[in-house]
């Protein structure tokens, strides 16, 4: 299952089986992220593919990003317990922008006492949590994908604008220098 442009435009020149492609553009939302976890979770509910996995860009800060890979199912206690996670804010101080990032504490396992009774079966839980889970975790990687991209643009961006400024200076000052030749060799003309 492939979402975006570059990733459809890259497997299919090459040939490569695709189940399905979502195309998500610059603001991906819960009906898109919905839509990309379901075709997800039938393919792994039904026996196609042996696990989910996610590839996607993961967005550090307005300077660096990751290429990542997440595995989402089937997952084990020790993923959820072993990595802290973090937030990210987008804030703006005197007209620049800034992000913030907060990291979260590391999940501490927790034991069940044996004695604890659930009203529903464990397993009827665990699947009625889990295309929640899914959707969550398909959501935000594309938003830290477009995050990453968006990151990316904005720095070339300012880099091309420095560029610019830079070559502006060069030319002007090399003007100058012409035009003040020209006038002390006429200056020495007289």
């Amino acid at each position: 299952v492939l979402v975006g442009k570059k990733g459809i435009k890259y497997f299919t020149r090459r040939n490569y089986p695709i189940r399905k492609k979502f195309e998500t553009g610059q603001n991906p939302d819960a009906k898109q992220a919905l839509a990309i976890s379901e075709e997800l979770l039938n393919t792994f509910l039904s026996g196609e593919s042996d696990a989910i996995e996610l590839l996607y860009t993961k967005f550090l800060s307005l300077i660096a990003s990751s290429p990542s890979v997440r595995t989402l199912v089937p997952f084990a206690a020790s993923d959820i317990t072993q990595k802290g996670d973090e937030v990210f804010q987008l804030t703006s101080e005197s007209g620049e922008f800034s992000v913030e990032r907060k990291e979260l504490q590391v999940a501490e396992p927790q034991e069940f006492p044996n004695d604890m009774i659930f009203e529903q079966d464990p397993l009827q839980i665990v699947n009625s949590i889990l295309p929640l889970y899914v959707n969550g975790q398909v959501l935000r990687t594309l938003q830290e994908s477009v995050a990453s991209e968006l990151a990316a643009r904005m720095q070339s961006m300012q880099s091309a604008s420095d560029n610019a400024g830079e070559l502006a200076k060069q030319l002007s000052l090399q003007y100058n220098r012409a035009r003040q030749a020209a006038v002390t060799q006429e200056i020495l003309e007289i």
